[in-house]
């Protein structure tokens, strides 16, 4: 009986392993949204998150800058063609060479935002962790990136084509008309960041 009773936990035992989360690649990330459609058309698959005016977007390129007038400062190591997060266990960063850096941060109403340059400024009323990377081991889940269970939701900037319009990423809530709940991935990034993002 008792080698039955092996034999029945023993599936279960390693299902369970498949599924526990574990360690996530160290080191620089980019991240996409995945959003499969459910009658409709829009369905995002790893469409790249970046960084612009302060805010998170899909389909607008980032806004990184590299300044000229900086003694020693070789701006060909930070092209910032990426936007290029690091962190995501507890708090989430850019990837940037600027002293200070920039935090990433949930705004009050939700928009998924960025400190200036220069300055490590939060606005009142927002949420600078609670940000977590998880990986599952199984199907080669990838890492995912979450918000203390908070949803995550894209929401359409302007017209357009609904793959091709610009859309704005936001964090647990949003009072915005026409968004998509979405899931955030996170990938290895290759190459350089930027210097900053304005």
């Amino acid at each position: 009986m008792k080698v039955a009773a092996s034999l029945l936990t023993f599936p279960l035992v390693a299902y369970a392993a498949a599924v526990a989360p574990r360690g996530v690649p160290a080191g620089p990330w980019i991240a996409g949204v995945w959003k499969i459609a459910e009658g409709t058309d829009v369905f995002f698959w790893g469409n790249p998150i970046n960084a612009s005016g302060g805010k998170f977007w899909i389909n607008k390129a980032p806004s990184a800058e590299c300044p000229s007038d900086v003694e020693d400062l070789d701006c060909s190591k930070y092209p910032g063609t990426e936007t290029i997060f690091s962190g995501g266990n507890g708090t989430v960063f850019l990837n940037v060479g600027v002293p200070g850096g920039q935090q990433v941060y949930i705004a009050e109403n939700g928009a998924l935002s960025y400190t200036t340059p220069h300055s490590g400024k939060i606005p009142d009323g927002a949420i600078v962790t609670g940000f977590s990377r998880t990986q599952s081991v199984a199907w080669g889940a990838p890492v995912n990136l979450y918000n203390s269970n908070k949803t995550w939701y894209i929401c359409p900037i302007g017209e357009g084509e609904p793959r091709e319009k610009v859309y704005q990423v936001y964090v647990g809530k949003t009072d915005k008309e026409g968004c998509y709940w979405t899931m955030v991935r996170t990938y290895k990034a290759e190459g350089e960041g930027a210097w900053e993002y304005v």
